[in-house]
C-alpha cells in the first residue's frame, strides 16, 4: 500500500517522475483526484488535455510531436482545471487564474484545494530519481541527462522555447551510435 503525505509534499514527490506521455499524465491526475475523493465525472482523455491547452488552461508540452513532453506544471495545471470544472467553474475562469497566479501559487492553491493525503508516487522499481528540492523542476533530457530550472524562471512560462531547448539538449546528448 503506497504511503501518504501531505498534498504539497506529495505532488512534488509525483513532479520528480516527470516528464510523463500525455496518456500518463492525465492517468495520473485521474489517479490523484480520485484519491482525494473528486471522482471526475468522466476521466480524464488526451483529448481533454489538448482541449485545455487550446483555452490556455494547461501551457503547452514541452517539445513537440512524438518527442513531447508533459512536465510538473502540467499536472498542476490539469488538477487545478480539473477540480475547477468539478465546481462548476468555466474553463475561461480557469484560464484567468491560471494566468493571474504565479505556478508556486497554483501549485499551493491545488494542493490546498485537494486537502488530503495522497498516494504516493510508485518508487519501486523506477528509475533512481533525486530530489530536487522545493521550488526546483526537473527535467530528463536523455539518460544521465537533466537539467533543473527554479520554478520562478521565465522559461517554464515559454514552454515553445523551453521545448526546443530541450529538443536541441536532447540532440546534443543522446546516445552515439556507438552506445545505442
Amino acid at each position: 500500500m503506497p504511503s501518504t503525505a501531505e498534498p504539497l509534499v506529495t505532488l512534488r514527490r509525483h513532479g520528480g517522475n516527470a516528464p510523463w506521455s500525455l496518456a500518463e499524465l492525465a492517468a495520473l491526475a485521474d489517479q490523484l483526484l480520485v484519491a482525494a475523493g473528486v471522482r471526475p465525472a468522466r476521466p480524464t482523455t488526451d483529448r481533454t488535455v489538448r482541449f485545455y491547452v487550446t483555452r490556455t488552461v494547461v501551457q503547452p508540452p514541452f517539445g513537440r510531436g512524438p518527442g513531447s513532453a508533459w512536465g510538473y506544471p502540467h499536472l498542476v495545471e490539469l488538477l487545478a482545471a480539473r477540480l475547477a470544472q468539478h465546481d462548476g467553474e468555466t474553463l475561461d475562469a480557469i484560464a484567468a487564474r491560471r494566468a493571474s497566479l504565479s505556478p508556486a501559487a497554483l501549485e499551493r492553491h491545488t494542493a490546498a484545494r485537494l486537502a488530503v493525503p495522497l498516494p504516493a508516487p510508485d518508487e519501486s522499481g523506477g528509475e533512481d530519481v533525486a530530489p530536487t528540492g522545493i521550488g526546483w523542476r526537473r527535467f530528463t533530457v536523455s539518460p544521465g541527462v537533466e537539467l533543473h530550472l527554479h520554478d520562478e524562471h521565465p522559461m517554464l512560462r515559454d514552454p515553445q522555447h523551453l521545448g526546443a531547448l530541450l529538443d536541441g539538449l536532447r540532440a546534443e546528448t543522446g546516445p552515439t551510435p556507438e552506445e545505442s
